[in-house]
């Protein structure tokens, strides 16, 4: 580990490969990818999780799929219920999350910075004149202060009506979001359609904090991830929120967390570290299997490591789980290691997944198949059956 982070180092453990395999599957219950840890609600699957992926349209439903057995409970993210103290923000790696307030709060006063710094490149690439932006911007304001939220295209109909030009439009729209100004939101009541709406943060998120500083907010978004994600590496970390290592580093400083330091060749060649308080936790923990779990695409549990993906992927080559520009795909997992694909199949209305060889038992297969049956049913309950059969 670094030494600017020797400070904080408290103990230091050399882990053997089942002691790995049993720490990265307490680690996988902590999020209510066990069957004797599921959770209770959307709300608390995306504060465990440190958000729902939300890039793409499926992720976030098939995410907490994965963690919830209640089908009522997963059919809640659909409702503008279970949306309500949720928000989507870009922000780790530039990529939509689907957070609880307070750490969206956190995710983004971290990234903000280099957010804010596209939008203003795309203003200069546009050549919109930076008055024209603010006017466009104050216009925007006023209309969405009238009617509230309005979808994307709408607002540039509107204040294109009004005299602004559309390249100046999406630029106001982009650099508001980025600075917290505005909020987005898919109000689709079904997983497979999308439908892009924005609003005023203040109005529809009247207790999120969009002021927050950028120290404090990486103090606070590194912390969580540390919490739920540990043991990481320092690589683990900046990949996961591209921030900076002195950025990260700072951050735990700051925050003085204890921190034990884990040797796990196998899955890297370099140190972790987890909360010292989390790792005595898990000593103290009973060893349980975490069983077979369908992953979303660009699930959350896997895409908070990128030098330690040897934890989840054991012997499986890359290729069977990333796609050619790095994506994890909708992945099968069991007992903490990925062992094949799924996918939906939109003519049949099922799952189908593959199992790479040598990867499962047959009595393994025959568990994959009921957790395929189970997600194949909750999918079809949020499904926009229209779009799936055109």
């Amino acid at each position: 580990m670094t030494p600017e982070l020797a400070p904080l180092i408290v103990d230091s453990h050399l882990l053997s490969d089942s002691e790995a395999s049993r720490l990265w599957q307490w680690v996988l219950a902590r999020q209510g990818l066990a069957p004797h840890a599921r959770l209770g609600s959307v709300e608390e699957t995306a504060d465990l999780a440190l958000g729902l992926h939300a890039a793409r349209l499926p992720s976030p439903f098939q995410t907490v799929a994965a963690r919830l057995d209640d089908p009522a409970q997963v059919l809640r993210l659909l409702a503008p219920a279970g949306r309500r103290d949720l928000v989507t923000v870009r922000c780790m790696r530039k990529t939509l999350h689907t957070l609880p307030l307070p750490l969206a709060s956190a995710a983004h006063a971290a990234t903000r910075h280099f957010r804010e710094r596209d939008a203003l490149r795309a203003m200069l690439n546009a050549q919109a004149p930076e008055a024209d932006v603010v006017t466009a911007t104050a216009d925007l304001a006023g209309l969405l202060e009238q009617d509230g939220p309005t979808g994307h295209r709408d607002i540039e109909k509107r204040l294109a009506a009004h005299g602004h030009a559309v390249p100046v439009v999406r630029v106001a729209l982009k650099l508001a979001w980025e600075r917290g100004i505005l909020t987005y939101a898919n109000t689709s009541p079904v997983w497979n359609r999308e439908r892009r709406t924005f609003d005023l943060t203040a109005r529809a998120y009247p207790r999120w904090d969009t002021d927050m500083s950028r120290e404090r907010g990486a103090e606070q978004l590194m912390v969580v991830y540390l919490d739920r994600y540990g043991p990481v590496s320092m690589r683990d970390a900046t990949w996961w929120s591209a921030l900076s290592r002195r950025d990260v580093g700072q951050a735990w400083l700051r925050a003085g967390v204890k921190l034990v330091e884990l040797q796990v060749p196998s899955w890297s060649p370099h140190p972790m570290v987890m909360a010292a308080d989390r790792f005595t936790e898990f000593t103290q923990a009973e060893a349980q299997e975490s069983g077979v779990h369908l992953l979303a695409h660009e699930d959350v549990a896997l895409k908070a490591y990128f030098e330690t993906r040897r934890r989840y992927l054991g012997p499986l080559p890359a290729p069977k789980a990333f796609n050619q520009i790095g994506e994890v795909r909708p992945t099968v997992m069991i007992d903490g290691q990925v062992v094949g694909t799924w996918a939906w199949d939109n003519r049949d209305l099922r799952i189908r997944h593959q199992i790479a060889r040598g990867m499962a038992s047959a009595s393994a297969h025959s568990r994959v198949r009921t957790a395929a049956r189970r997600t194949s049913a909750l999918l079809r309950a949020g499904l926009d059956h229209t779009s799936a059969a055109s």
